[in-house]
């Protein structure tokens, strides 16, 4: 499904830089090609995103990248800063708080979204805190609303309320304790599926001669791998696309006393070596849409960094047709459990 906000997107900035003015665009995962095809090099641009992925394709369309946890510090201030907003209301509200600090004298911040994004009440919201007389105003099927520079600075316990975005914090959900924050998939849980391949992964890894290295691909906050703990595996290695994420896992290794090599990387793009074992649970979705193509990405990644005697071991949702998706990379697929809408293969080269 096309989101109206990207296209809504694509026209603010590009009349923004006719204007030759400063922009700063606040970028997440809610990207397809084909935006991304309208997107032009211009010195006068500079994108911030938190996910690698992103941040490599617009690098590689010519955009002056900030790479970061949506950390604004070191920026300087933009004549505009563009934001669609996120799914996430404390990232919104956190990019908000951060981008009214960032603005020129006459800056503007440019928020974009539907109304099923709680525009409406965002924008509001933020109107009452900085003393702005801002409102979401209706473009085709989705909102902009231009928020000017506040005249007033808004001390951080008077600001929106981002839940502390900036910092990690422990939570402890069913004996687990754990560093997390907002934006990670299942943040502040212990994710079903995933529960349920490492409660799979005794059994798989007992046919295994020996595990000497072991790979997580899309770690999240690094509840797969601190499973595998008691595997005394020479080399560990856990990957993310997200900048939040792989802070959080690195966190949670060290104070696990696990050494683990931690990358912001596109599902193990960067990675050359192999691995015994591969543990994944893919997402099911990429921003605002879903479908088999990020599934595939990461059952193609999982095959090129296995060798013959590989395991890999993924969890799915039970309508993601895994044995037949990878079938073009697998000679060998197994469900070896299956629970609570979620099932776990093994599959083998």
């Amino acid at each position: 499904m096309k989101d109206a906000s990207l296209d809504q997107l694509m026209l603010v900035l590009s009349n923004a830089l006719q204007n030759r003015e400063q922009v700063l665009w606040v970028a997440d995962e809610n990207l397809s090609p084909e935006v991304m095809m309208q997107l032009r090099s211009d010195t006068a641009l500079t994108a911030m995103t938190n996910r690698i992925d992103v941040a490599d394709k617009l690098k590689g369309l010519g955009v002056a990248v900030c790479a970061s946890d949506f950390n604004f510090d070191g920026l300087g201030n933009f004549d505009r800063i563009v934001y669609r907003l996120s799914k996430e209301k404390a990232i919104v509200h956190h990019v908000i708080n951060q981008s009214l600090q960032h603005l020129t004298e006459q800056g503007v911040l440019t928020l974009i979204g539907g109304k099923q994004d709680g525009i409406k009440s965002i924008v509001k919201n933020a109107s009452d805190t900085y003393g702005l007389n801002a409102k979401a105003k209706k473009q085709g099927i989705t909102y902009v609303a231009e928020l000017p520079a506040p005249n007033v600075d808004v001390p951080a316990d008077t600001a929106l309320p981002d839940s502390n975005y900036a910092n990690l914090r422990q939570i402890s959900v069913g004996g687990e304790k754990f560093w997390t924050k907002p934006g990670i998939f299942g943040w502040d849980k212990v994710d079903r599926g995933s529960q349920l391949l490492a409660e799979s992964l005794p059994g798989v890894c007992q046919y295994i001669k020996s595990v000497d290295s072991i790979l997580d691909l899309g770690c999240g906050w690094g509840y797969l791998m601190l499973q595998t703990k008691l595997l005394e595996a020479a080399r560990r290695v856990a990957t993310d696309n997200n900048v939040a994420a792989v802070l959080s896992a690195e966190k949670n290794f060290a104070e696990a006393g696990m050494k683990v090599l931690s990358l912001v990387d596109d599902c193990g793009a960067s990675l050359q070596e192999r691995f015994d074992l591969i543990v994944c649970n893919p997402p099911f979705h990429q921003g605002f849409s879903q479908g088999e193509a990020v599934t595939l990405k990461f059952l193609q990644a999982a095959r090129r960094l296995s060798r013959r005697s590989t395991r890999a071991v993924f969890v799915v949702n039970q309508f993601i047709p895994l044995d037949r998706l990878g079938a073009q990379y697998f000679s060998r697929i197994q469900a070896v459990a299956s629970n609570n809408g979620f099932t776990v293969y093994e599959l083998r080269p």
